[in-house]
C-alpha cells in the first residue's frame, strides 16, 4: 500500500478492524480472472446447479425502464427487457431485437425487428411497441439526451420503423442498447401509467418476472418465449437478493449461498483470491467516483469554492482507503476509455493552502457547515474519508445517508448541497456528458444542476459529425470547461471487479462489472 498522510492513516487502521488489507497495490489490466488454491479449503462443485443468486448493493427501485439510472436496477431491467441492441464487455452494441439497421441520409433511420418475437404472455413484439417505449425514453428527463439528434420515430408496419432527426446521428446504436430503451407491450405500460402498479410486468428478455419482496429480493425465472436461442438464458432463475453490506456479500459467495457477487468488495481481494472455490474478475473500470455539488446553491454557485474541493481532497489517499488502491485517480469527468478524455486539464493537484486561498477569496476563510450526502455504502465510505480533508480547510461537511430510491428527487428538489456519486461511463462521450450537464437533464441525471451555453454548441457540433477525430476535439473542449468550472471533484476510477464460484461459467465483466447474466451457468 503507498504511503498515507497520518491523519488518512488513522482511518484506515479503523477500517481495517475486522477486515483482511491488501498487502500491495496495483491496477486490473483489460480482463482477466483470477482463481487461486489454498489447501486449508475444500473446493466443492455447483455442477447441475440450474438456480443461481446474485448479490447486489442495492434493491430494485423499479420495474419502469426509464424511470431510474441505478446500475443496480439497469441489471435486472436487461435481463427482462430486450433492446434493440445488446452490449459487449467495451460498451459497444452487439446484436438484438434490430435484425435490420440502414441509414437512408441524415436525417432518417430505418430498422427492421425480429418477425415473430413474442413477449413473455406470448403476445408478438411489434414496431408499434417498440415505438412506444422508445417514445417515452425520448421524453424522460433521465434518457432525452441519449437521443438529441432524434425528432421522432414513425411506425412504418408491425416490423419496420424509422428514427427521425435533426443531422447525423453517430451515436444512436449506443444510445438503443441502453436499459433506458427497453422493449414492453404498448397496453401494458398504458394500464401501468394509469393504475400506478408496475409489479408485474410482462418481460421480452430473455428472463421473467417470478416473484419480488420488496427490500430483499426479485426472482426471474427463464423466459421460454425469449427470441433469439443465442443469447437465451442458460440456467433456469436468477434471485437478484439485495444484501447492502459488501463483506457480507462476498461471504454469501463464499459460502456458497449466492453464486455472484455483483459490486465486490477490495477489501476482501487478498482472501478470495486465496480461496479455490471463488473467481475474481477483473476489468479496466469506466465507473468515475467523485464529489458533486449543487452548483445552484450557496456555496457551491461560487465557483471559487468548487475549485478549493478539487484542490483539498488528496485523491491518491481517497483511492487508497477506499478500493485499497486498485485503479487510477481521476481528474476528469469522462475516464480513458471514453475518447475526449484528458488526464489533468485543469492541472489540480493536492494542496490545502491553495484550497483556503480559494475559499478566502469567495468570501469564506472560516469555513463552512455543509451537508454530504451518501446513497450507498460505496458513497458513505468515500464520505467519510473526504470529510477528514474537507475539515483541514475549514470545511464542516456534516454527513448524511439515505436509501438510492430517493436519490433522484432529493437532488431534484435541491436538498442535497454536496454528495458523493459515482457514474458509469459510456463508450461515446455524446451519451455521457450531456445527461450530466445540460438544462434538458435537470431532473433527470444533471445532479449538479450546472448548464453552460458554451457546452451545449460544442455538443451541438460533435454531434453533427461522423468524423471521430472531430467529435474527439469537441469533447476534449467540454472536458476542460467541465474542469475549470468544477462542478465535480473527480477522485478515482476503480478497477471493476467481480465475485463468483470458481465453477460458474459464461462469467463477461465489463466496466461498471458483470454484464449478459443470462449466459450464466454451471
Amino acid at each position: 500500500m503507498k504511503n498515507l498522510t497520518k491523519r488518512t492513516l488513522s482511518l484506515v487502521m479503523a477500517a481495517a478492524m475486522g477486515m483482511t488489507m491488501l498487502a500491495g497495490c496495483g491496477s486490473a489490466g483489460s480482463a482477466s480472472s483470477s482463481t487461486a488454491g489454498a489447501a486449508s479449503v475444500a473446493v466443492t462443485s455447483n455442477e447441475g446447479k440450474k438456480d443461481l443468486v446474485v448479490c447486489m448493493p442495492e434493491d430494485l427501485e423499479t420495474f419502469d425502464p426509464i424511470s431510474t439510472s441505478a446500475m443496480a436496477t439497469q441489471a435486472t431491467h436487461k435481463l427482462i427487457y430486450a433492446r434493440l441492441y445488446g452490449e459487449d464487455t467495451e460498451s459497444q452494441p452487439v446484436d438484438g431485437l434490430a435484425e435490420e439497421f440502414n441509414v437512408i441520409s441524415d436525417n432518417e433511420i430505418d430498422i427492421k425487428i425480429h418477425e415473430g418475437a413474442l413477449f413473455s404472455d406470448g403476445s408478438e413484439i411489434t414496431a408499434e411497441d417498440v415505438v412506444y417505449c422508445l417514445n417515452r425514453a425520448l421524453e424522460s428527463p433521465n434518457f432525452s439526451t441519449l437521443m438529441a439528434a432524434v425528432e421522432g420515430f414513425e411506425v412504418i408496419d408491425n416490423y419496420n420503423f424509422k428514427i427521425l432527426t435533426n443531422g447525423p446521428a453517430p451515436s444512436i446504436k449506443q444510445a438503443l442498447m441502453h436499459a433506458g430503451t427497453g422493449i414492453l407491450p404498448k397496453a401494458y405500460v398504458e394500464k401501468a401509467l394509469s393504475t400506478g402498479d408496475w409489479s408485474n410486468p410482462v418481460c421480452s428478455g430473455p428472463f421473467k418476472v417470478d416473484s419480488r419482496v420488496v427490500g430483499e429480493s426479485v426472482k426471474l425465472v427463464k423466459n421460454e418465449n425469449y427470441f433469439d436461442d443465442a443469447s437465451a438464458a442458460q440456467s433456469e432463475s436468477i434471485t437478484m437478493k439485495y444484501v447492502p453490506e459488501a463483506s457480507s456479500r462476498t461471504i454469501m459467495v463464499e459460502t456458497g449461498e449466492a453464486d455472484v457477487n455483483f459490486s465486490f468488495a477490495t477489501a476482501d481481494y487478498n482472501r478470495a483470491k486465496e480461496n479455490p472455490n471463488l473467481t475474481v474478475h477483473e476489468h479496466t473500470g469506466t465507473v468515475v467516483q467523485y464529489i458533486g455539488v449543487d452548483t445552484t446553491q450557496a456555496p457551491f454557485d461560487n465557483k471559487l469554492v468548487r475549485e478549493a474541493l478539487n484542490y483539498a481532497i488528496n485523491r491518491d489517499d481517497v483511492m487508497t482507503v477506499v478500493v485499497e488502491g486498485l485503479g487510477v485517480t481521476a481528474y476528469s469527468v469522462l475516464p480513458p476509455s471514453t475518447p475526449g478524455y484528458e488526464e489533468n486539464p485543469a492541472n489540480y493537484t493536492y494542496d490545502k493552502e491553495k484550497a483556503k486561498e480559494l475559499l478566502a477569496q469567495a468570501g469564506y476563510a472560516d469555513g463552512f457547515t455543509t451537508q454530504l450526502v451518501a446513497f450507498n455504502d460505496l458513497g458513505k465510505r468515500v464520505a467519510e474519508i473526504v470529510q477528514m480533508f474537507l475539515a483541514d480547510v475549514g470545511i464542516n461537511a456534516e454527513i448524511q445517508t439515505y436509501d438510492s430510491s430517493v436519490r433522484q428527487s432529493m437532488i431534484a428538489n435541491h436538498q442535497v448541497p454536496m454528495f458523493a456519486g459515482q457514474w458509469g461511463a459510456m463508450a461515446d462521450a455524446d451519451l455521457v456528458l450531456p445527461r450530466l450537464f445540460t438544462k434538458e437533464a435537470i431532473g433527470g441525471m444533471n445532479f449538479t444542476h450546472y448548464t453552460n451555453d458554451k457546452l451545449d454548441e460544442l455538443f451541438a457540433k460533435a454531434r453533427a459529425t461522423y468524423d471521430t477525430e472531430e467529435r474527439t476535439g469537441y469533447y476534449k473542449e467540454c472536458v476542460e470547461l467541465l474542469a475549470d468550472e468544477a462542478p465535480w471533484c473527480p477522485l478515482y476510477i476503480a478497477s471493476a471487479f467481480c465475485l463468483t464460484r470458481a465453477d460458474l461459467q459464461g462469467v463477461e465483466v465489463g466496466g461498471e462489472s458483470i454484464v449478459n447474466m443470462q449466459n450464466l451457468h454451471y
